[in-house]
């Protein structure tokens, strides 16, 4: 099972309301996931907001509060009870075939780092997938402790990730 880090965008504007409105629509999209046993906690990793704190309460998630990215996701995968990470922007869903995809991964022994990417925008995405921007990044917690990175982008990169054939579409 999947502890699930869902990542606020940093540095924009709390009052506007679209931060807790991209991570409600990607926790939303979690939902079968729990269900099915493949996700088993969540954590949000935002800038300190009232509102994010109310979101994190609603949907019984942890809530670490931090205005730098990298250091919440460190103080995040501290606080998360599973040995296999899920990190995600905020704003993104995982398509159709995640919960198939993300039990055969746990199925194994030490599966290697898988970077989720956003679905193709372009005829170059969608002909080199690797280049389509990567959104989530599902790793060993003993192998995100190890780098340091503030996005799921920098964990793929640091990390080898492999591209999942799962896509995430955008929510927000």
């Amino acid at each position: 099972m999947l502890s699930v880090i869902v990542l606020a965008p940093s540095g924009a504007d709390p009052a506007a309301g679209r931060v807790q409105e991209a991570v409600v629509r990607s926790l939303a999209a979690l939902v079968g996931a729990a269900v099915a046993d493949v996700v088993r906690d969540a954590c949000i990793v935002g800038d300190p907001s009232p509102r994010l704190a109310s979101v994190a309460d609603h949907a019984g998630c942890a809530l670490v509060e931090e205005a730098d990215p990298g250091a919440g996701l460190r103080k995040a995968i501290a606080a998360v009870r599973g040995d296999r990470i899920f990190v995600l922007a905020a704003g993104y869903a995982p398509m159709s075939g995640f919960n198939d995809e993300m039990s055969d991964w746990a199925l194994s022994a030490a599966p290697p780092a898988a970077a989720l990417r956003a679905e193709p925008a372009s005829l170059a995405q969608r002909l080199f997938p690797s280049w389509a921007p990567c959104v989530g990044v599902i790793a060993m917690r003993q192998d995100m402790t190890t780098v340091a990175a503030d996005s799921p982008a920098a964990l793929a990169r640091k990390l080898g990730a492999r591209t999942l054939v799962t896509r995430a579409r955008r929510v927000v």
